[in-house]
Order: C-alpha cells, then structure tokens, then sequence
C-alpha cells in the first residue's frame, strides 16, 4: 500500500466513507505485516506498509459523522488486534501510531452504543479489543518518548471515560440483550487499571528499573499505586 494509494483512499474515506471503510478492511487484511524492529530495508518496508494502513484505519474511526463505516472497520476484530500487536516494539515510530488508533477505539464506543441494539456487538468487541491491550498501555507509561508517555496517558483517560456510558440513558435495554452481549457492563476499568499499574510498577522494580514516570500517571489518572 504506496503512499498514493493511502492518500487516494484518505479522500474516498471522506468522500463515501462507507464504500472505503469495506476496501480498506478488506484490503488491509491482506498487506498489514508483523509488528517487526529491523533497520533493514524490508523492516523499514513493513512498518511503512503498517504506519499507512493504521492511518486509514483510524482515519475512519475518528469519522463519527459516518457511523455505517466505523462499524464496518470497528467490527473486524481480528485486524484490529494485529494492527495494535506490536505496541511495546522499540521505538516511538511503531509505538505512536498504534497508541493512536487505540484512542480512536475508546472514543469510538460510545457513538457505537448509542446506534442501538445493532451497535452492542460491536461496542463488546472494541471494549475487548482495548482490555488486551490494557497491560501494554500501561507499560507504555514508563516509555522513554514524552509523546508515548502522554498518548498512552490519553487513551488510559478515554478508557475510563467509558465507564460513565454505562449510565448513559440512551443505551438500550431491549428483552435484557444488553446483559448478554455487552461487556462494558462488566468490565471494571478503574480496577482493572489499578491492578495493571500495580503490576507493572512491581515488575519494574524487581528489574532494577524506575517507576518515577509510571507514578507521575497515575497521579493524573487519579490512581495512587501500591507497592
């Protein structure tokens, strides 16, 4: 996927979000490679292919105003797990595009529920999608960049931020549906959070490593980490 490709289908997603949102799902499945930290040409291929095809990707995403598309893309589970598979990767390059498609996710959810009962599906699976990644977040905390560390800090914010939709009165409660399929309901950010801070400033300090960043989010995220 050439850069020409990627900005002919930025257009189309903007243009007729709908109709891209299926070509990039499709297509992206086919060229998006492994996460890889080669500095040789073919590592530098891939992650160029990657970078390019999560742009789309999030381009879509952030498109509230064309629900239909973000459906689409937000239901291909599978792609969106390989798309964020390579978080903890060396080096801010990898790491921030995915970390921005991660807060594209979170910010997602709540446009996906209020479609009704058709968007619960969906909002399950972005909510899994961004608990797998949840431990690689919160690692992402203590990364040298400033960038990763405030980006990671954001999308662990959105996150909690989904806790309040739960209330929301907008969100259906047809025949008890909800109860079955969504799992936002069951998911408790704020301790689950907490126990990833937790565990990831003992892993840290049993490696001889700093945890002066990990604290300085915490604090922001309302978190006090327990050693």
């Amino acid at each position: 996927m050439d850069m020409e490709v990627v900005d002919a289908l930025c257009k189309v997603v903007s243009a007729s979000p709908m109709k891209a949102a299926t070509a990039v799902v499709l297509q992206a499945e086919k060229e998006l490679q492994p996460w890889i930290a080669k500095d040789d040409n073919l590592g530098q291929k891939m992650w160029r292919i990657n970078q390019r095809i999560v742009k789309v990707i999030i381009e879509i995403m952030r498109n509230h105003d064309s629900l239909e598309s973000l459906v689409v893309v937000a239901s291909a589970s599978d792609l969106l797990l390989r798309a964020t598979d390579g978080m903890l990767v060396d080096g801010d390059a990898y790491t921030l595009p995915q970390l921005k498609l991660l807060e594209a996710t979170a910010k997602a959810v709540q446009p996906v529920i209020e479609l009704g009962e058709s968007g619960l599906a969906v909002a399950d699976g972005l909510s899994n999608l961004l608990k797998c990644r949840l431990p690689a977040t919160i690692r992402c905390l203590s990364h040298p960049s400033a960038h990763v560390r405030a980006l990671s800090t954001s999308v662990l914010r959105d996150i909690l931020h989904t806790s309040s939709i739960r209330s929301s009165p907008k969100r259906p409660q047809n025949n008890g549906i909800h109860n079955q399929h969504f799992n936002l309901d069951v998911i408790d950010w704020g301790a689950d959070i907490e126990k990833c801070l937790t565990w990831e400033a003992h892993s840290r300090l049993s490696n001889g490593l700093s945890i002066e960043f990990l604290n300085t989010a915490a604090r922001d995220l309302g978190f006090a980490i327990s050693i």
